[in-house]
């Protein structure tokens, strides 16, 4: 499985070196699409295929269908994500390949700081917005064993999206009406946060259960080290990504709220075993900002 996944990982970088071609072919269309609907119409199609994932396809003889279905629907996230950011921040500045293949000749791995540094502006704004870490989450699950909780993390935030666009665009919709009911219910649960601070304990909010099971999903991966299917990787790759949603402004207060809350849930565990502090308190100064 884990081979098959690189496969559809090469992807990328045929696109890269066919880019110019490509850039040609797909300019005029790109440029008429409208990146609010061009990026609902990506959601969409990610949520649909993440319900179609969760069926229980193989009770039907579908079984061969559910990593592809699951790879598309990674990938179609991943293209949104990429459009969303092009849309935002512009088109990133790219080497041409020629170029990248004379530095490397003549400047060895010097040539990497080289590519990089055109990139570091964009880069900059880039990181800064919720599309770029999200992204990072994908290209992580990409390469890893399917999980019906990442379909659900990432089906979550294409679901708001969706809601989002069809409140504002398409209220009258005759299928989004059968919806809208609902979601106005997780509307206004995601409108009571700002009475947490007051002392309204709020554990079925969505949004915020969307947090835990991010946090829930990386200590998963550290349990399933011990069996066959381990993946030191993405372990490391999907902590790092963990911090950096940790240390980011825009996601800090909803990650700190849900590490606390699971504090309180380890809390007697901690308290039977005090040793476990130690490591405890080693893994807050990773996730802290490293001072300058």
């Amino acid at each position: 499985a884990p081979a098959s996944a690189m496969l559809w990982l090469a992807l990328p970088v045929a696109l890269y070196f066919l880019r110019g071609r490509l850039a040609g072919t797909l300019a005029p269309l790109l440029q008429s699409l409208d990146p609010q609907k061009t990026a609902f119409r990506g959601h969409l199609l990610t949520l649909v295929l993440g319900l179609v994932y969760i069926l229980p396809l193989e009770f039907v003889g579908l079984r061969a269908v559910k990593r592809p279905v699951y790879l598309s629907s990674l990938w179609c996230n991943i293209l949104t994500l990429l459009w969303t950011l092009k849309s935002n921040y512009g088109t990133p500045p790219m080497p041409a390949v020629g170029n990248v293949v004379s530095n490397f000749r003549q400047h060895g791995q010097a040539a990497i700081q080289m590519m990089i540094q055109p990139l570091v502006p964009w880069l900059t704004k880039a990181m800064n917005g919720a599309d770029f870490h999200w992204l990072f989450f994908v290209l992580i699950w990409m390469a890893a064993y399917p999980t019906v909780w990442v379909i659900l993390i990432i089906g979550r935030r294409s679901l708001w999206s969706v809601g989002t666009y069809c409140t504002k665009n398409l209220p009258e919709n005759r299928i989004w009406k059968a919806f809208a009911g609902t979601w106005g219910k997780l509307k206004e649960r995601e409108a009571e946060e700002e009475f947490e601070s007051a002392g309204f304990p709020l554990l079925q909010q969505v949004l915020q259960a969307s947090t835990v099971a991010e946090i829930v999903l990386g200590f998963w991966i550290i349990v399933s080290l011990l069996f066959p299917w381990r993946q030191f990787l993405i372990v490391i790759l999907y902590w790092n990504f963990l911090r950096q949603r940790y240390q980011a402004p825009r996601s800090h207060e909803a990650h700190l709220k849900a590490w606390r809350q699971l504090g309180v849930k380890v809390a007697p565990l901690l308290q039977a075993a005090p040793f476990l502090n130690k490591p405890i308190d080693m893994a807050k100064g990773w996730f802290a900002p490293q001072q300058q």
